[in-house]
């Protein structure tokens, strides 16, 4: 198959790589660093498994479509990459986002019905240009999105399996984008402000009730939405969590290399979204604070000293 991924970061550049060392025609677009590292050396990849694999790598999408475009950038580079994007975009082409967040595929809705919504729980972490280390093995479920069914879908799972990223199909995309959002709301919220791994959350007692309540309050304004969920997303959490302890959150990992953070698109859409159905979400309202916070801190740790780069 030929993938477009579209933003080489962590997970797309875990991604892109298992794709490519299964056979299929890759191209990964991203940052000139990490652009040129890939196509200087090879694409390393580091952790669960160990390999390096040859992939071409461009800083723009080249105008001839692929079959399916990856979109893997951060949610508040979803619109300006989509519009960087679109004239590779083909009549055949399918979008499938695994991004945090929620509203990525609305956005890629304006381009395209072709749309798959997707979520993944795999952990990764770019530990230099070139190299990227996959510290949890997760699972991937993928939809065409909101709902509804695909042949397509179902090809795009079984390249997926082929290429060992363990990928189910769902007729309830949105649903799994909403699980997955309040999953990361707990993870992401919680073990940024401890600046703590995953697992951390389930080794510190004190910290399962609050998981539960700040979960418990996605699961109401995602009910008032009328959303259904095929897999509780408590259990989600905890499978998340103990899949990926030893991995630091994609949130946690920007804040300590002073970048932009996802945190409008996650906590900053869960309390979007209550206040449109009338109801308060303190918790999410309160971690969205407080990482906005830290996000503006001057002074940050060296993330050398904690994720070993």
């Amino acid at each position: 198959m030929r993938i477009y991924v579209l933003g080489a970061g962590s997970i797309g550049s875990l991604l892109g790589a298992l794709l490519a060392k299964a056979g299929n025609d890759v191209l990964l677009i991203g940052r000139e660093e990490q652009v040129r590292a890939v196509n200087e050396r090879r694409l390393k990849v580091i952790g669960v498994e160990e390999f390096e694999v040859k992939v071409n790598a461009s800083l723009h999408a080249p105008d001839e479509p692929p079959e399916l475009l990856l979109l893997t950038t951060k949610s508040y580079s979803t619109k300006t990459a989509l519009e960087c994007a679109r004239n590779c975009i083909g009549p055949e082409t399918w979008v499938l986002s695994v991004q945090n967040g929620l509203g990525n595929e609305d956005l890629a809705m304006k381009y395209t019905d072709r749309v798959i919504g997707g979520i993944t729980t795999n952990g990764a972490m770019l530990v230099e240009w070139g190299v990227v280390r996959w510290t949890g093995k997760g699972i991937t479920v993928i939809g065409k999105y909101p709902t509804g069914k695909a042949e397509f879908v179902e090809r795009v799972a079984r390249v997926f399996n082929e290429a060992g990223i363990e990928t189910e199909v769902t007729e309830n995309a949105v649903g799994w984008k909403w699980a997955k959002a309040i999953v990361n709301s707990v993870i992401n919220g919680l073990g940024t402000v401890l600046e703590v791994k995953n697992g951390a959350l389930r080794e510190i007692p004190e910290l399962e009730g609050i998981s539960i309540e700040i979960a418990r309050e996605g699961c109401m304004v995602a009910q008032q939405l009328g959303i259904e969920f095929e897999v509780h997303p408590l259990e989600l959490l905890w499978d998340t969590i103990e899949r990926t302890r030893e991995n630091y959150n994609s949130t946690l990992q920007d804040i300590m290399r002073g970048r932009k953070t996802e945190v409008d698109y996650i906590h900053g859409k869960i309390v979007e979204y209550a206040h449109s159905v009338g109801l308060e979400a303190p918790r999410n309202e309160l971690l969205w604070a407080l990482i906005k916070a830290k996000e503006g801190k001057i002074d940050k740790p060296n993330f050398r000293n904690i994720f070993g780069g």
